[in-house]
């Protein structure tokens, strides 16, 4: 072969390398937005989960979901299903926001530092606007969405397990 031909395979294989990683850091990025807007979206409407989990309590513990026989059901009975077993998801997702919150919580104070978490308790469960929370702890403008975004961060994982580590490496 040629010496031209191979410092084009050369320029090949550069450009290959190059696009390989440039594609899997995008898809690193996107997986870690995904796992922030995931945790994002469930803080946001927490007060409506939380809400919906606790009118359905009542309801839940007379399901016997497993003597339940689909086929035999109507389309109503199958709505209706459905919605009882959508409760039941929203109470044990509740009941893991609240626990990994706690943990969240337990953690900032250990570490002397429960502002961080109560800026995000603030804003997102208690619906307290930034600049509020900005003359509370008389800081910075920008330092309550630098505490809430390592807040998110740490709260993903305690979520996600090890896909939310993974998604955020």
């Amino acid at each position: 072969m040629s010496k031209i031909g191979t410092n084009i395979n050369d320029l090949i294989d550069q450009a290959t390398y190059r696009a390989i990683k440039l594609y899997t850091k995008e898809q690193a990025t996107a997986q870690n937005k995904s796992v922030l807007h995931n945790t994002k979206l469930l803080l946001k409407h927490y007060n409506d989960l939380q809400e919906h989990a606790l009118k359905a309590v009542e309801t839940i513990n007379a399901i016997d979901f497993d003597n339940i026989a689909i086929d035999e059901m109507d389309k109503d009975d199958l709505y209706i299903l459905s919605i009882k077993k959508s409760k039941v998801k929203t109470i044990i997702m509740i009941a893991h926001i609240d626990a990994a919150l706690a943990s969240l919580k337990h953690k900032q104070i250990k570490l002397h530092m429960p502002e961080k978490y109560e800026a995000l308790e603030m804003f997102y469960i208690k619906g307290i606007p930034y600049d509020d929370i900005v003359m509370k702890y008389n800081c910075g403008a920008n330092t309550p969405r630098r505490w809430m975004g390592q807040m998110l961060n740490e709260l993903s994982i305690l979520l996600f397990g090890i896909d939310g580590i993974r998604d955020m490496v």
